[in-house]
């Protein structure tokens, strides 16, 4: 996760724990990317759906079962 998605994470957390919303509607959303900075400045474009990690994730077998 970058640094930029994390915050993103972080905003969405305290909007939905200071206003008592566990779903944020979509407007909801987009009222918290603007508070965090974000504008329109650009023309549009596809945006890529699969993401590749930077590492694979490892996780020893039988680990999450404790």
């Amino acid at each position: 996760m970058t640094d930029e998605q994390f915050e993103f994470l972080l905003a969405i957390d305290e909007y939905k724990r200071s206003n008592s919303r566990p779903f944020p509607t979509w407007t909801e959303v987009l009222d918290v990317i603007k508070a965090l900075g974000y504008r329109k400045v650009a023309e549009p474009k596809a945006i890529d759906l699969v993401e590749e990690p930077d590492e694979p994730v490892k996780v020893p077998l039988g680990t999450w079962l404790d």
